[in-house]
């Protein structure tokens, strides 16, 4: 039932369900909530957009080179684990993503969290992959509450307060090969 009212796979909703995001047994009040909410549109401008799944333990013996603890998002994350899954390390174009500034991440369809890109911190290419990964640096805006509901973050600028919060309210929708993706009237190749 979950998986047909929200227009997702079952196995995005296992995702959702794994990420804490709706508990089991799920709530029909929790997926109407959320089925009730518009898509994301971008009139002006691209938006960019990482598409993850649940927690779980990084592999630091087949990437030594990235330091986290875990890849994947969970409703538990304090903002520095969010931080960490988050902005590091991501087949991407740094200058798209730093152009784009905000930076929405996403579990099936709902944005968990946003935050505003302020730089490049560092890129490396993995010894099986042709193409660098990027790290950036970011400020968190928001992020979504246990009630689904936006919490804000008081530091957050005015001019992005309510873009952060219309996100966070809001779900998203994108088609790429790979976690990142662009949003929005621009034309990019698919980086997996």
């Amino acid at each position: 039932m979950a998986a047909t009212r929200l227009d997702i796979a079952y196995g995005s909703v296992s995702k959702l369900v794994r990420c804490h995001i709706l508990p089991l047994p799920i709530p029909a009040a929790l997926v109407d909530k959320l089925a009730a909410r518009p898509d994301v549109v971008v009139a002006a401008g691209e938006l960019t957009v990482l598409r993850t799944g649940s927690k779980e333990p990084a592999d630091p013996a087949k990437h030594p080179q990235d330091e986290r603890k875990y890849i994947g998002f969970d409703m538990g994350h304090s903002d520095a684990e969010l931080e960490e899954t988050s902005l590091r390390w991501w087949r991407s174009d740094p200058d798209v993503v730093l152009d784009n500034e905000v930076f929405a991440i996403t579990v099936a369809t709902v944005p968990v969290a946003v935050y505003r890109i302020t730089g490049h911190v560092g890129a490396y290419t993995r010894p099986d992959e042709t193409r660098p990964r990027h790290h950036y640096a970011g400020q968190l805006l928001g992020r979504l509450r246990a009630d689904l509901e936006p919490a804000m973050r008081q530091d957050t600028p005015g001019h992005l307060r309510t873009l952060a919060e219309q996100i966070l309210r809001s779900r998203i929708r994108t088609s790429s090969g790979g976690p990142i993706a662009y949003l929005g009237g621009v034309e990019r190749p698919v980086v997996d």
